[in-house]
């Protein structure tokens, strides 16, 4: 009979949602350009690749604001939604699956760097806000507007709001679609403000302390105190 302790329960959650993220991550067009160009992606690429994006998002938001209706913007609708997306699946990935991942083909796994880790998850976070401020405009007919509908700013602070789950700024549905989409951006704001703070804070320094200096201090002037327990 094996112990109890030696025996290892099998389970199988993990590498469902391990597996099933790992397909997702193809729904994605970072990874088919890397298909296109058949190269695997430095580092440099991927500062490249969020910083622009988040650049390409804010556009989208004054382009759509500051222009008539046309066929583009459908196409900002459609790529907004598949960028956040794939923003989402990427989080998800470093999140909980790719240490597991490495760990079940027997190899380590290390970040680049936390702090650009970090940096890159903020990045993405107002990419996310700038890519619903922008779809808000283009799908106005389903949503309900305050008074600073005709602002700029006032479009970005609203879906900041719904993406913080503050409020819904000065946005209300008036659809299911509407709905939808708020009920989407909350979610999404959800889940990444509680990465963003968590990560955040992880790499905040420790502040020194004054009774541990005169401890320290302490130890150096009288040695036998080291080998107090």
């Amino acid at each position: 009979m094996v112990s109890g302790e030696n025996k290892k329960e099998r389970t199988f959650i993990v590498e469902f949602w391990a597996k099933f993220f790992g397909v997702l991550r193809w729904v994605s067009p970072f990874q088919l350009l890397c298909l296109l160009v058949r190269r695997r992606p430095t580092y440099l690429f991927v500062d490249a690749w969020v910083l622009g994006h988040l650049l390409a998002s804010l556009l989208a938001v004054i382009y759509v604001r500051f222009s008539d209706a046309n066929a583009f913007w459908y196409f900002i609708l459609f790529y907004s939604y598949l960028r956040v997306f794939e923003i989402i699946v990427y989080q998800v990935n470093v999140l909980l699956f790719d240490e597991h991942r490495a760990s079940r083909r027997g190899q380590d796994y290390y970040l680049r760097s936390y702090r650009r880790t970090v940096l890159l998850l903020l990045h993405n976070y107002c990419e996310i806000v700038f890519w619903f401020a922008a779809s808000y405009l283009v799908l106005a007919g389903q949503f309900s507007f305050g008074k600073f509908h005709g602002s700029l700013v006032g479009m970005i602070y609203s879906s900041f709001a719904v993406m913080t789950n503050m409020s819904t700024g000065e946005i209300g549905a008036k659809t299911l679609i509407g709905l939808y989409v708020l009920w989407a951006q909350s979610l999404i704001g959800l889940f990444m403000t509680l990465i963003s703070l968590a990560r955040f804070i992880s790499i905040l320094p420790a502040p020194r302390s004054l009774e541990k200096r005169k401890t320290d201090q302490n130890i150096i002037n009288n040695p036998s105190l080291a080998g107090i327990s």
